[in-house]
C-alpha cells in the first residue's frame, strides 16, 4: 500500500499499531489516514474515537476484511469519510483516498471562506487614512507578491501582527496556516521545543513526538513577535532553517523539509542589537528582505478619530454607547498614547465598560488624559536636559506598562527597579494604575 501510494504521488508514512499511528497523527498533518479495523491493541474504532477526542481533522478510512453494515455506519456516525472491505483492488482504493483528500481540501476553501465572511485579515484591517499608513498598505501589497522574509518594525501596540496577517492573506499563502508565536513569552528552552519539536525519549518527559510550529507551517506563514528576544544559540538554528529550508526536531538526526515564509517582528532596533553583539548580523540580512516600519500614533494624530469611532462601534454596540461627550473627545484625540493603538482600543473598552448612559463622559475616561492634557507639568515647557530626561523617564515607566499590560512585578523586573521604587516614580510622574491597567 505504501509503494502503491507513493507511485501515485503522495506522501506516505506508515505505522505498525494503533497506539503508534494515533502518535503519528497527533503529532502531524495528515490529509487522510488509512487505518484496520482489527488491530492488536488499540482498535480502528478506537483510534478514530482518540483522535476524534484530539480534534484532528484529517480525513479517516477505514479498511477491515470483517466488514458488515453496523461497523460501517458506527465508523462513520464517529466521523470517517469512507470504509473499504479487504480484499480491494488498487484502483478502487486510490479512488477513495483521492475522494477523501479532495473533501478535505473543500473543507478547507470553506472554512477559508467562512473566515474571509467573519473579517478577512486584508491590509482594510489597518484603520486609517493618514499619508504614512497608506504607504504602510501599499508596502504590505508589494512585499505580499514577492518571495523573502518580511521584518515588521514599530513600537509596541502599533499592529505589527495585523500587519503580519495581511501580508498573509494578501499572497498565494493566503488558504494556507498563519502560525504566530510570541518569543518573549517562552523561556529558551520551551521556545526551542515550541519552535523545531521533539522526537519520543529526546528528554526526560518526551514521551510521545511532537511537531514544532515550523512544521505546523509548512507552505504557510509563520509570525515570529518579538524576534529580538530570541536567544543566540537558537537564532543560529533559526537561520539554518532560513537558509536551507530543513529542519531536525530535538533528538533527531534526519532532516525534514518545510516550505514557510518566515515574517519576524520586533519593537527593538535589531541593528543596535547587531552592533552591540546581542543579535545575529546574518540572521538580521535574512530577516530584512522586506522592511515595513510601523509609524506610532502620535505621529498620525488624523487617524485617531477613525480608531475611536472604529472601537466604540465595536465595543458600545451591544451596551448601546453611541458617542463622546466634547470633553472626553477632547482628551482622547490630544493625548499622546505611548502603547499606541493597543492602549487606544483597551481605554475605549473599558469606558464602555463602565459608562452609565449613551454617551462615554470624562469621568469614564482614565485620569491619566486629562493630566496630561490639561496639566503639562513643571518640566513640559523646560527645555533642559535634567527636564528632557524626567519627560523621557515618564514615557519610558508608561510605555512598559502598558507593554506588560499594567503588571507591575514584571514591568519592575523590565526596568530593573523594585516594585515599591516603581510605585513612587508612577507616584513622581502622575501616572494613575488605571492607565498602567490600559
Amino acid at each position: 500500500m505504501e509503494r502503491m501510494l507513493h507511485g501515485a504521488g503522495y506522501t506516505v508514512q506508515t505505522a505498525g499499531t494503533g497506539e503508534e499511528g494515533f502518535e503519528l497523527a497527533r503529532a502531524n498533518a495528515y490529509d487522510v489516514i488509512l487505518s484496520d479495523m482489527r488491530m492488536p491493541g488499540m482498535s480502528g474504532i478506537d483510534v478514530l474515537k482518540r483522535l476524534r477526542d484530539q480534534h484532528v481533522d484529517s480525513g479517516f478510512i477505514i479498511m477491515t476484511g470483517f466488514g458488515t453494515v453496523d461497523t460501517a455506519v458506527e465508523a462513520m456516525k464517529l466521523g470517517a469519510v469512507d470504509f473499504v472491505q479487504k480484499p480491494f483492488f488498487r484502483d478502487e482504493l486510490l479512488m477513495r483516498v483521492r475522494s477523501a483528500a479532495d473533501r478535505r481540501q473543500l473543507t478547507r476553501q470553506v472554512d477559508l471562506l467562512q473566515r474571509q465572511m467573519r473579517g478577512p485579515d486584508t491590509v482594510e484591517t489597518l484603520l486609517g487614512e493618514s499619508d504614512c499608513l497608506r504607504r504602510v498598505k501599499a508596502l504590505i501589497i508589494r512585499a505580499a507578491a514577492a518571495p523573502g522574509t518580511v521584518l515588521v518594525t514599530g513600537e509596541t501596540g502599533t499592529g505589527k501582527e495585523l500587519v503580519a496577517r495581511a501580508l498573509h492573506a494578501a499572497s498565494t499563502r493566503g488558504a494556507r496556516a498563519f502560525v504566530a508565536l510570541n518569543c518573549a513569552a517562552l523561556a529558551d528552552s520551551l521556545l526551542e521545543n515550541e519552535l523545531f519539536g521533539h522526537v519520543r525519549g529526546a528528554f526526560t518527559g518526551a514521551s510521545t513526538s511532537r511537531a514544532g510550529l515550523i512544521e505546523h507551517a509548512h507552505t504557510g506563514t509563520l509570525f515570529l513577535d518579538e524576534i529580538g528576544t530570541m536567544p543566540s544559540a537558537l537564532q543560529a538554528k533559526l537561520l539554518r532553517a532560513l537558509e536551507s529550508g530543513e529542519i531536525r526536531r530535538i533528538g533527531e538526526n534526519e532532516p525534514r523539509r518545510v516550505d514557510v515564509r518566515f515574517i519576524a517582528a520586533t519593537n527593538t532596533d535589531l541593528q543596535a542589537a547587531v552592533d552591540r553583539g546581542a543579535f545575529r548580523a546574518d540572521l538580521f540580512y535574512r530577516l530584512n528582505v522586506h522592511r515595513i516600519h510601523l509609524p506610532p500614533l502620535r505621529d498620525r494624530k488624523g487617524d485617531i478619530q477613525i480608531l475611536l469611532d472604529h472601537f466604540l462601534q465595536r465595543y458600545g454596540s451591544a451596551r448601546d454607547v453611541t458617542g463622546y461627550s466634547d470633553e472626553a473627545r477632547d482628551a482622547l484625540l490630544a493625548y499622546a498614547y505611548p502603547g499606541n493603538v493597543r492602549q487606544l482600543e483597551h481605554i475605549v473598552q473599558r469606558a464602555v465598560a463602565i459608562a452609565r448612559g449613551p454617551m462615554l463622559l470624562k469621568e469614564d475616561l482614565p485620569e491619566e488624559l486629562f493630566a496630561r492634557s490639561q496639566d503639562p507639568g513643571p518640566h513640559a515647557a523646560d527645555g533642559s536636559v535634567a527636564a528632557a530626561r524626567e519627560r523621557a523617564e515618564r514615557d519610558m515607566i508608561v510605555a512598559t506598562l502598558v507593554r506588560h499590560r499594567g503588571e507591575m512585578i514584571a514591568a519592575a523586573r523590565e526596568l530593573q527597579v523594585s516594585r515599591t521604587t516603581l510605585w513612587r516614580m508612577m507616584k513622581k510622574h502622575q501616572i494613575s494604575a488605571d492607565v498602567a491597567s490600559e
